[in-house]
């Protein structure tokens, strides 16, 4: 299940990089001030597709699971930057 979720989520990632070339910069987000986040837009968008994808209904079940995925995801955003 580990793998299949991270194989996913790496397809979905390209993917979105693919068709937003000329909405976000080199780092995969979008212009705006303040801090570069660590954990891109495009990687909170493939997470969320991800997410959809396989039928993870909530939040809370979400992040729930994502605590098996340190290392795959070691820039992982918390909980509350994800609602942001």
């Amino acid at each position: 299940m580990k793998h299949n979720f991270c194989t996913k989520y790496g397809k979905i990632l390209e993917i979105c990089k693919q068709y937003s070339k000329n909405l976000v910069n080199e780092l995969g987000n979008t212009t705006k001030r303040g801090v570069v986040p660590k954990f891109s837009d495009l990687e909170v968008i493939a997470l969320s597709l991800t997410a959809e994808a396989m039928s993870i209904d909530s939040e809370n079940c979400l992040f729930v699971r994502l605590q098996s995925y340190k290392t795959e995801f070691p820039n992982l955003i918390s909980r509350r930057q994800y609602n942001a």
